[in-house]
C-alpha cells in the first residue's frame, strides 16, 4: 500500500499548485490583482480585512499575498499570537514595523516609538481619555498612569503634542522604508488575530485605525475570524454597538475566505478514485468521501485535514497488525481492493466525534441515556417496549456482517432495522414515535438542533441497511470495536 503523507495542520508558507488544496491561489490572486490596481486610493482606504473561520486557510493566504506583492510592496507579516502576553499589542505592532527595517544608524526609530508609547499607553496620572472610533461610534480609553515612566519626566508634552509628533514621525518612517529603488508602498499582514484575548484584538484594531493610518504609504491588512470578533464586540460593548457595524467602521475594504463547498482536491491525496458500488451505484470513493462530509456539514479545511491524518493513522496500524487486532475496521487502504466502505464511514465519523465532539464520543453507544431521553421523547399514549426492546437488545457487539445475515434470514427484519439503528440514533431528541429507528425514518425523529449525530444518522438512514451491508464479508468490526479501537489507538 501506498502511504499517503500525513498532511500538516500549520500554514503554507510556500503554497503551490500541488499543495493549494483548498482553491486559495485563485483567491489570492483576485487580490493581489486588486490591491495592486489600487495604489491610487491608498490615501483614503487603509484598513483590509480578510474573513474566515478558524481553519480556514487564511494565514496560508496571507503568506501567499505577501510573497506575491513583495515587487509592487513592502510588506511586513506581524504574527499577533507571538506578542500576546505583551500588555498592549498595538505597541508591539509599532515596534515590530520599526525593528524589521531599522539599521545602527536609525536614530529617527527612537523618536517614533517615544511618541507612540506616549499615544499608545498614554500620559497623565488621572485622566483618561476616551476618543471615538468613529462618529457616534464607540471610543477607545487610554489610560496613561501605567506608563507614564515612557516620557522623560523632564519633557513637558502634552498627549495631543504627542499625537502630533507621533504622526510626523511615522510619516517620516515611511518615507525612510519607500526610499528610492524601494516599493512605494508598504503592506502589513496581522495574522493570528483568532488566536488571541478579544480585548487585545480590539485595543489592536482599535488602536491602528487611530492611530497608525495617518501614515499616507501603508495599509493593513488583517486575518479575521468575524465569530470571534462579534463575539469580543457584544462582551465589550453590549447592545450599545452592533457587532457588524463595528467591523464595518474599522475596516475600509473586506474579502472573505473562498467557501469550501469542494474538498475534493484535499480527499484526494487520502482516496483514490476507484469504483465502489453502493446500492448498485458505481461512485469513486473520493466522491463519496466528500459527499460523506458535505452531509456532515463537517467542512472546515483544518478540522477536515485533522479526521483525515487520523484516518490515515488507522490504516497504518491495520497493516501493522495485519490481521492480528480482533475487531479491527475493514477500511478503505488505497490499495487498488475496495473495502468496507460503511467501515470507513464509521471510523472517520467516530474520529470526528473523538476530535472534535468528546461528550458526543462519549454518548455514543450509551444506550441507558438514550433509554431515558427516549422514554421522555416518545409521542403520548405510544407504545415504548418496542423502542425499549432495540434498545436493550441492539447491534452495538455483533460483527456487521452477521447483522446483515440476521436481516435477510433471522425473520422480523423491522426487529433488525431497529436494533441496528439504534445504535447511531441521535441523542438530542425531542420527539420520536414507534416506528422510528427503520429505514428511510430520520424524519420521524425530532431534534433541538441537526446536531452532528443526527447528520450522521440521516446520512446512513437514508440510503438503507442493506445498501450499507450487503457487500460486507468477513470482517470482525463492529460498532462497539471501532469505538474501542479509536479511543485506545488514536
Amino acid at each position: 500500500m501506498t502511504k499517503p503523507k500525513l498532511l500538516s495542520n500549520v500554514r503554507i508558507d510556500e503554497l503551490t499548485e500541488e499543495t493549494d488544496y483548498l482553491g486559495i491561489i485563485d483567491k489570492g490572486d483576485l487580490i493581489k490583482e486588486f490591491l495592486v490596481g489600487s495604489k491610487d486610493t491608498f490615501h483614503e482606504f487603509k484598513m483590509f480585512s480578510l474573513y474566515g473561520e478558524w481553519g480556514s486557510g487564511k494565514s496560508s493566504l496571507m503568506k501567499y499575498l505577501q510573497k506575491e506583492l513583495n515587487t509592487e510592496f513592502n510588506t511586513f507579516f506581524f504574527e499577533a499570537w507571538e506578542f500576546e502576553k505583551d500588555e498592549n499589542l498595538a505597541m508591539s505592532l509599532l515596534e515590530y514595523i520599526t525593528f524589521e527595517s531599522s539599521t545602527t544608524e536609525d536614530n529617527f526609530y527612537k523618536e517614533v516609538l517615544k511618541y507612540g508609547s506616549r499615544i499608545l499607553r498614554g500620559m497623565g496620572k488621572s485622566i483618561k481619555f476616551n476618543i471615538p472610533l468613529f462618529p457616534n461610534g464607540p471610543a477607545i480609553e487610554l489610560d496613561p498612569s501605567a506608563f507614564i515612566e515612557e516620557i522623560d519626566k523632564q519633557e513637558e508634552l502634552t498627549f495631543y503634542t504627542a499625537l502630533k509628533k507621533f504622526k510626523i514621525e511615522f510619516q517620516r518612517l515611511e518615507d525612510h522604508l519607500t526610499l528610492e529603488g524601494k516599493p512605494k508602498y508598504n503592506i502589513v499582514f496581522i495574522d493570528d488575530l483568532d488566536r488571541c484575548e478579544p480585548e487585545q484584538v480590539l485595543n489592536l484594531m482599535s488602536a491602528i485605525k487611530l492611530f497608525f493610518t495617518y501614515g499616507k504609504k501603508t495599509i493593513f491588512f488583517c486575518g479575521i475570524d468575524k465569530k470571534a470578533i462579534e463575539e469580543a464586540v457584544k462582551t465589550k460593548y453590549g447592545k450599545v454597538v452592533k457587532a457588524n457595524e463595528y467591523l464595518e467602521k474599522i475596516f475600509d475594504v473586506s474579502f472573505s475566505m473562498p467557501t469550501h463547498n469542494n474538498l475534493l482536491k484535499l480527499i484526494n491525496h487520502y482516496f483514490d478514485n476507484r469504483n465502489y458500488n453502493i446500492g448498485g451505484e458505481n461512485t469513486p470513493i473520493n466522491m463519496r468521501i466528500e459527499d460523506f462530509f458535505q452531509a456532515l456539514e463537517f467542512t472546515n479545511p483544518r478540522r477536515v485535514k485533522k479526521v483525515l491524518n487520523k484516518f490515515q493513522m488507522l490504516r497504518n496500524f491495520k497493516q501493522i497488525a495485519s490481521g492480528k487486532h480482533e475487531g479491527f475496521p475493514n477500511v478503505d487502504m488505497k490499495n487498488n481492493s475496495e473495502r468496507g466502505y460503511f467501515e470507513t464511514i464509521v471510523s472517520l465519523y467516530l474520529i470526528i466525534l473523538h476530535e472534535f465532539f468528546q461528550l458526543d464520543f462519549d454518548g455514543f453507544l450509551n444506550f441507558d441515556r438514550k433509554k431515558d431521553v427516549y422514554f421522555r421523547s416518545i409521542t403520548e399514549g405510544a407504545n415504548f417496549e418496542i423502542i425499549n426492546s432495540a434498545l436493550t437488545n441492539n447491534s452495538s457487539n455483533l460483527f456487521f456482517g452477521d447483522i446483515y445475515s440476521n436481516l435477510m434470514t433471522g425473520g422480523n427484519s423491522a426487529q433488525q432495522e431497529k436494533k441496528f439503528y439504534v445504535c447511531i440514533s441521535p441523542l438530542n431528541v425531542q420527539k420520536l414515535v414507534p416506528n422510528s429507528l427503520a429505514d428511510n425514518s430520520f424524519s420521524h425523529f425530532t431534534v433541538k438542533e441537526k446536531y452532528i449525530d443526527f447528520l450522521f444518522y440521516k446520512y446512513v438512514n437514508s440510503k438503507g441497511i442493506e445498501t450499507w451491508l450487503k457487500n460486507v464479508k468477513g470482517t470482525s468490526a463492529s460498532f462497539s470495536s471501532i469505538k474501542k479501537i479509536i479511543k485506545d489507538i488514536l
